[in-house]
């Protein structure tokens, strides 16, 4: 949960750091704008509390075995905070959809969504009954949904840093 909570942190702290005139200037050739990257990382909470609160996960891409196949191979590296490969595509649902101009605004929204979902997590009776879907490994336990997060908004953060220099 703490390491969670740094994530988050260093992803603010990051973003903060970029220049006000590259807020909305891709990071790089067919990348996203810090602005993107923040609403994605946002949209990932929003879609795993939608789905908390009942709400469908996000939609399963590939085949059964693909899903498989990622999932005992690339989630535990993921896990063990290496790095995400390249050029893999953003679920559908998790893609850029509001893009906030206000840097300060839009990293207040993904610290209110990012805390009121380890709210959640952790207030839960029983988190034994909670599964959360990732599109590309299938039905993820809370402990592995909540790394998985971490891992992903730490490595948004270091793309960030990149760019704030």
């Amino acid at each position: 949960m703490m390491q969670h909570s740094a994530a988050v942190d260093e992803f603010i702290r990051s973003a903060t750091r970029c220049r006000a005139d590259a807020w909305m200037r891709p990071i790089g050739p067919g990348k996203w704008t810090p602005a993107e990257v923040t609403s994605h990382v946002a949209e990932a909470y929003r879609v795993l509390s939608a789905e908390l609160a009942g709400a469908p996960g996000m939609r399963m891409l590939g085949s059964r075995l693909q899903r498989l196949v990622l999932r005992y191979t690339m989630l535990p590296r993921l896990l063990a905070g290496r790095p995400f490969p390249s050029g893999v595509r953003a679920p559908r649902e998790t893609r850029p959809r509001e893009i906030v101009e206000d840097p300060a605004a839009a990293l207040d929204t993904l610290k209110g969504l990012a805390e009121a979902f380890t709210l959640e997590m952790t207030s839960r009776a029983n988190p034994e009954t909670i599964r959360l879907t990732h599109a590309y490994f299938g039905p993820l336990s809370p402990r592995q949904g909540l790394q998985l997060l971490t891992v992903h908004t730490r490595h948004h953060a270091r793309q960030l840093a990149a760019v704030a220099g």
